[in-house]
């Protein structure tokens, strides 16, 4: 008999439920489709310079954190199934059923609509893998080849993970039911969540309260807008202080938020009686005083998802932008001895440093049928000797190069070549650096004296096109470009290596000349100089760092495509989260207060009337939480923009900025109409049968 009730109840809550079932069936659709990359049977035709290794970890752990969310989605539903479903229960335990066994048919329906819930989002899932590997495969370069098949370990996964929630949270119901006593499952429609027990100067002052919260919000904004950011404390707390207001003030209204409506109600009489108004306000007070922490609660989750559809979106551009700056030729060895690494070996003579030549280097590449097709060993200099011995990280010194040097990496860059006169230089600037600070510069450094000598700075001042961030110290963001002859009588500071080849190295070459050739060449013609100085640790990681743009690439892909991956499908999940409790939220309403309609009805109101009640109740309910979460998000967006304005400009750019936002905005508001058309049909359907 319990097997037979529970199936009739499971079928009826697919029906009454339909947006939770399409909900977890998406998300274990999404589950699926990231976790079969890392299936056994699951192969990715890829060049063999790409390693998706760390992408598939990436993907495989980060989304069982992620889908662990949903047990928020799964908790609330089987609380408000219970609570609306509590006369019901009451009613087979007067009937002579035990408790317990009433428990265990509600955790059979869950289980059950759970299952089949899984079963779906594993055949869609199969789609949207498909999908997925087609994002991998483009950002690789590489032919998009549909193949659909189910992975029978994944499948076993995706199972065990949801089926475990399920049973974690239904277990738990079963020691709520059985807790509950028969008066009160009876009672249960008399209950709400929150009712007015305080005074009516208790709700004023919060609602004061939740204005002067938006309040300090708004000038902390407008301080942001109209002064210059400078990484400082003060600049970072301003921020914070902005985001910390505007949440506690959206929870501060929405706790307050019925009781005004309801003050304005009563004082604005003519609008209250004119048609259907004083149903429709009606309505809306209700269901907003009965849950006041969780419409807030909603609005917050959508400003959750919507920062991390665009910020993920705005994320994985940066890194992909920062990628030619960091290493824009095929080999990149650099040689370095900064401040911290002279401070701790202790070395006292300049003439100890060793001078390195790269041309055994040249000639292992060209035996490997690398092919270079160019290359350039450049010289970096002191511009005073007592430099050297300057280990003050604040006070770093600025290098110099030959003009030769640098005109050879432009070259090789595809820029085109500069001139200078004998008696000139100019500067070369790390390219996030903005044009103030570089005029500044210029300004208090218009001239240099070298050797005795006054050197003027050029009609073109300064280079900001990327020729790689190695040639940078770590504290100095510019490098001097001078004559060569200049340079012939300068202190030698460092020497790196470039170089542009014609085939590429895989990933698991490039992995091993990095980490096992360069650092053996070093240590080999330099083995007085490591022996002396490694006593503590391999000065080899100290003085000398190889990046190769196949394996910066490989890295830079995985990381990328795991943030647009997981950005997207962690916004989803909120989103759906957030969007199906709504809905809920509303078709709950649909079905304990139908009765209302009736009224309206038998009162003469046309179906069409009621039908604009319907959508002006639900365009409410859905509108206002993500209103003040789009007023959250544009603070956030400009906030962050303004923070990291320079490095967006850089790696980004302003129009693929926007383009992010406008992607994130248009992803978000097309699952919302989904669902809140979804709703509108539900409901209407609800109140009619």
């Amino acid at each position: 008999m319990y097997v037979k009730l529970a199936k009739s109840n499971a079928k009826k809550s697919i029906k009454d439920y339909l947006i939770y079932f399409i909900t977890i069936t998406i998300c274990v659709s999404l589950f699926y489709a990231i976790t079969s990359l890392s299936s056994s049977s699951y192969e990715l035709i890829t060049e063999k310079s790409y390693n998706f290794r760390n992408l598939k970890l990436i993907l495989q752990y980060s989304t069982y954190i992620i889908t662990a969310i949903l047990i928020l989605l799964v908790s609330y539903v089987n609380k408000y199934m219970i609570r609306r479903r509590q006369r019901e229960f009451a009613t087979y335990i007067l009937l002579g059923a035990e408790q317990k066994n009433v428990a265990l048919m509600f955790f059979s329906e869950t289980l059950v609509i759970g299952i089949l819930a899984i079963i779906a989002g594993i055949f869609v899932g199969t789609l949207f893998s498909q999908v997925i590997t087609a994002i991998v495969l483009i950002s690789a370069k590489q032919e998009v080849v549909f193949t659909f098949k189910l992975y029978i370990d994944t499948v076993i996964i995706t199972f065990i993970f949801f089926v475990s929630m399920f049973c974690l949270i239904g277990l738990y119901n079963i020691v709520v039911l059985r807790k509950i006593k028969l008066i009160d499952m009876l009672n249960a429609h008399k209950q709400v969540e929150f009712q007015f027990k305080r005074s009516a100067k208790v709700y004023s002052v919060v609602f004061a309260l939740s204005i002067i919260l938006y309040i300090i919000c708004g000038f902390c904004t407008y301080k942001i807008i109209n002064s210059k950011i400078d990484y400082s404390i003060e600049s970072m707390i301003c921020i914070a202080i902005s985001l910390f207001t505007f949440i506690m003030g959206t929870y501060a209204l929405f706790y307050s938020i019925a009781y005004i409506l309801i003050y304005i109600k009563n004082k604005c009489i003519n609008f209250k009686y004119e048609k259907t108004n004083l149903f429709l306000i009606g309505s809306i007070v209700s269901k907003i005083k009965t849950a006041p922490i969780l419409m807030a609660t909603i609005s917050m989750t959508f400003l959750g998802a919507m920062i991390s559809f665009i910020i993920t979106l705005v994320m994985a551009q940066w890194a992909m932008g920062y990628l030619h700056m960091r290493v824009p030729y095929d080999i990149d060895i650099r040689n370095y001895y900064h401040y911290s690494f002279l401070k701790e070996s202790n070395i006292s003579n300049i003439k100890e440093l060793p001078k390195l030549d790269y041309s055994e280097v040249i000639e292992y590449l060209n035996d490997k049928g690398y092919d270079i097709d160019s290359y350039c060993q450049v010289e970096k200099y002191f511009i005073n000797k007592d430099d050297f011995y300057n280990i003050d990280k604040n006070n770093e010194a600025t290098v110099a190069i030959r003009l030769s040097d640098f005109n050879k990496l432009r070259s090789m860059l595809g820029y085109e070549k500069i001139e200078l006169k004998n008696n000139e230089f100019t500067t070369q600037w790390y390219s996030t650096i903005n044009d103030e600070e570089i005029n500044n510069y210029i300004k208090e450094n218009s001239h240099l004296n070298i050797n005795g000598k006054t050197f003027n700075i050029s009609k073109n001042s300064n280079y900001k096109e990327s020729i790689g961030e190695g040639f940078y110290s770590p504290y100095i963001d510019n490098i001097i470009i001078l004559p060569d002859k200049v340079c012939d009588n300068l202190t030698l500071a460092e020497t790196n290596f470039v170089a542009n080849i014609n085939d590429e190295m895989s990933y698991e070459e490039a992995n091993d000349f990095q980490y096992n050739y360069v650092r053996d060449w070093f240590r080999k013609n330099n083995e007085e100089f490591v022996k002396k100085y490694s006593k503590e640790h391999d000065v080899t990681f100290s003085v000398i760092n190889t990046r190769i743009k196949s394996s910066e690439t490989n890295t830079i892909l995985n990381m990328t495509l795991a943030m647009r991956i997981l950005g997207i499908y962690l916004g989803v999940v909120l989103l759906m989260i957030s969007l199906t409790i709504l809905s809920l939220s509303q078709l709950s309403e649909s079905i304990e207060h139908k009765d209302r309609f009736s009224v309206l009805r038998r009162l003469g109101v046309e179906d069409k009337e009621i039908n604009k009640i319907i959508l002006k109740q639900i365009s409410i309910y859905f509108i206002v939480p993500i209103a003040i979460a789009m007023v959250g998000a544009i603070i956030f967006i400009y906030n962050y923009y303004i923070y990291y304005k320079d490095v967006i400009t850089t790696y980004v750019g302003d129009t693929t900025f926007i383009l992010s936002i406008i992607v994130g905005v248009v992803l978000m508001i097309g699952v919302y109409i989904c669902y809140f058309v979804g709703t509108y049909y539900t409901f209407k359907r609800n109140i009619n049968n």
